[in-house]
């Protein structure tokens, strides 16, 4: 049978077979991937089993775009496999995303475009939340979305601090450069 022929519930079918069976860095599936991100720290099991019906794999190749500053995408996304850079406007690296780290998280939650752009430095996999499904899922369970959205804070929170400590050094390293241009 071709490809072309197969009904659609049979390549359905197929697909998630392939999805499932996908071995990624180390072994780790769609499944182990979702449960072992930072989004789903103490989610219950029917809650972990509604995030796996609504994700999707992507793979993105070293140097290529995963998150482009200024789209209007707003789906979530999940690191799986790999190391992704987070880069300035003039494409200078200024952090990166390991497995288990959200990424797109910041268009998700206020709804505007892309605050920055990511590229993958190595192979990468990444889980993929499309936006009106995880919303859809958010809001028909408070209690994931308590959890989901605590989770999500808690990354925010650490980038933030980040953020804080590398802007408090250089605003050192401009002082001192200033003093010292002074004498």
């Amino acid at each position: 049978m071709g490809g072309d022929s197969w009904p659609l519930a049979a390549k359905s079918a197929v697909k998630c077979s392939v999805a499932r069976a996908l071995h990624i860095g180390g072994h780790v599936d769609l499944k182990e991937a979702i449960r072992s991100s930072y989004l789903a720290q103490g989610m219950t099991e029917p809650q972990l089993e509604s995030l796996y019906a609504i994700a999707q794999w992507r793979s993105f190749e070293a140097g290529e775009e995963i998150l482009r500053q200024f789209d209007d995408s707003r789906d979530m996304m999940v690191l799986a496999s790999g190391i992704a850079h987070i880069l300035t406007v003039v494409g200078e690296p200024i952090g990166f995303i390991k497995p288990g780290m959200p990424l797109g998280e910041i268009s998700f939650l206020d709804g505007k475009t892309r605050s920055g752009t990511v590229v993958a430095k190595e192979p990468c996999n990444v889980v993929v939340f499309a936006a009106d499904q995880l919303l859809e899922l958010l809001n028909a369970s408070p209690e994931m979305s308590a959890r989901f959205l605590w989770n999500l804070s808690r990354v925010l929170c650490a980038r933030l601090r980040i953020a804080n400590q590398n802007l408090a050094a250089l605003m050192a390293l401009d002082e001192a450069e200033f003093t010292s241009a002074k004498y």
